[in-house]
């Protein structure tokens, strides 16, 4: 083992000066030799990213690179397979109100041999903090009110909240201070960069000097790829042997008999916004559950969606710890759906299948307005309205979509000029929901507003163990499907597509698409 960390020690060494000198094209002649990476490695990916972006993770803002960063760089606390808090970097913590103390694991080195210390921790905490709030850490780092180093491996936080869930503010990739500025910074994770070039590809090695076991997978080379049309022909071709793709063109590969697949779970919402004023017919509660019974959520999820989505009633991913079970209490009943748009007093009056009421001595047909929009690449949301507009059609309803820019969708929402909006929301991986429930919340579109919800979503902040947070979250979901403040549809999926067994990877969610690729099998 001592010659094994000795050589290991070594290769860091002068691994940065090799790094140094590929990032300028080479010159032959008159000519620059357009840079590639070498594609001798275990295991060659694909991915999407703009040309000219940065991998370092205090700068890089790209899907697909922040989940090779994850390769790279460890944390203080890790999201474990179902999203709950756990140790990585730390060996344990305490708390004291909004003070916490971590203390960190014995024996850590980063990639260049550099040891793991609370005042590294502190350095990255910083860098994310002064950085752009564009990055994906920036949010997380927000709710850390200070940080500071007691010792080489003790470290005390003070958070913004009392509760628990401060953890998930300690996931942030932590960085050799030293590197903090390079192209390829160094961490503690189980690989290393050796080469990157903008829009052309990035290089990882195993690392020699990791803490847990040897990597399965000793080299990877990822290619960029402008769009994920071009990857997926790489993949079909051979060029790579693995994709991580949120793609809707990924849906017909996935049942390729010479590919292997696993589906990941994204932060994405797709629901149905009801119009909660009096002027609309959704500002009856009945109305809400009517339409929950007439959808056949499962049959959306399936074909609007192309099976890239698991259907959800609540904001909470079914994947996660916080999701209760107990909320899925929707069914697909066109008979229950239709029992209560009679309680409402709707009823088939001309005998042609749509329903109607007498108001004022005038015939009013029941008809409901579904404002949407399309993605820049994908009409999938259209295709998910006209789908519900259809299964409203079935018990009577005269639904009619209405397809807008994202912009003029918002705008139509906001001045009360729908009935129902189906929208797509990006949640936090932060269990915080007041957003979407709160009253005033960023996402809370319909201005809905609840006391006892109010209630619940202030007692997240400061619930004291996971047992409490998991109780309120409980709460919540179950009053979101009681009084319908939203009709919950899916939580999209993105997908691993590959030419090998994925055996080993697990857990795996946006972000994270490539979670356990160290323990495959070579």
């Amino acid at each position: 083992m001592g010659a094994r960390r000795a050589l290991a020690l070594l290769l860091c060494l002068l691994l940065p000066c090799a790094a140094l000198a590929e990032e300028a094209p080479a010159i032959e002649g008159d000519y620059f030799v357009q840079p590639t990476i070498n594609m001798d490695a275990d295991l060659r990916l694909g991915y999407v990213a703009a040309r000219g972006v940065e991998i370092n993770p205090f700068l890089c803002t790209e899907r697909d690179l922040v989940s090779l960063n994850q390769l790279v760089f460890e944390s203080v606390v890790e999201l474990d397979d179902d999203m709950k808090p756990v140790p990585l970097l730390a060996d344990s913590w305490t708390k004291d109100g909004s003070t916490w103390t971590f203390t960190l694991r014995s024996g850590i080195v980063f990639h260049n041999g550099a040891p793991l210390t609370a005042m590294e921790v502190v350095t990255s905490y910083q860098r994310f903090l002064n950085g752009s709030e564009d990055n994906p850490y920036y949010g997380r780092v927000s709710l850390i009110k200070e940080m500071e180093a007691v010792d080489e491996r003790t470290l005390r936080v003070t958070f913004r909240m009392s509760g628990y869930g401060a953890l998930y503010a300690m996931t942030f990739p932590v960085v050799q201070s030293s590197t903090i500025a390079d192209a390829m910074p160094r961490g503690t994770g189980p690989y290393w960069y050796t080469q990157y070039y903008t829009g052309i590809g990035v290089r990882l090695e195993a690392n020699p000097l990791w803490w847990k076991k040897d990597p399965q997978i000793h080299s990877v080379a990822a290619v960029n790829y402008a769009d994920s049309g071009d990857a997926l022909e790489a993949l079909r071709t051979n060029e790579i042997n693995i994709l991580c793709t949120q793609s809707n063109k990924a849906a017909v590969n996935r049942k390729l008999a010479d590919l292997t697949s696993m589906d990941y779970q994204t932060n994405n919402y797709e629901m149905l916004i009801p119009n909660l004023q009096d002027t609309s017919v959704m500002g009856d509660i009945r109305m809400r559950q009517a339409v929950m019974y007439a959808l056949d959520r499962a049959s959306i999820a399936e074909n609007a969606y192309l099976g890239m989505g698991v259907q959800c009633e609540v904001p909470v991913n079914p994947g996660g710890w916080l999701y209760e079970s107990q909320s899925a209490v929707y069914y697909y009943s066109p008979e229950r759906a239709l029992q209560l748009l009679l309680e409402c007093g709707w009823k088939d009056l001309t005998g042609d299948g749509m329903l109607n009421k007498i108001e004022s001595v005038i015939l009013r047909d029941l008809t409901v307005n579904i404002v949407t929009y399309n993605e820049p690449t994908s009409n999938v949301r259209e295709n998910a309205a006209d789908l519900v507009a259809s299964y409203l059609q079935q018990v009577g309803v005269n639904a009619r979509v209405t397809v807008y820019t994202k912009s003029k969708c918002v705008q139509e929402i906001k001045n009360g000029n729908y009935d129902l909006a189906l929208v797509g929301i990006q949640l936090s991986e932060i269990p915080d929901l007041s957003p979407l429930l709160k009253a005033g919340g960023t996402l809370n579109m319909n201005s809905f507003r609840n006391d006892d919800m109010e209630l619940l979503l202030a007692q997240v902040a400061t619930a004291q163990t996971e047992e409490e947070l998991r109780s309120i979250y409980s709460q919540i979901q179950m009053l979101v499907v009681e009084r319908l403040p939203l009709l919950g549809l899916v939580f999209r999926n993105g997908t691993v597509l590959s030419k090998r067994s994925l055996g080993g990877l697990s857990g795996l969610r946006v972000g994270d698409m490539l979670n356990g690729i160290e323990f495959m099998t070579n």
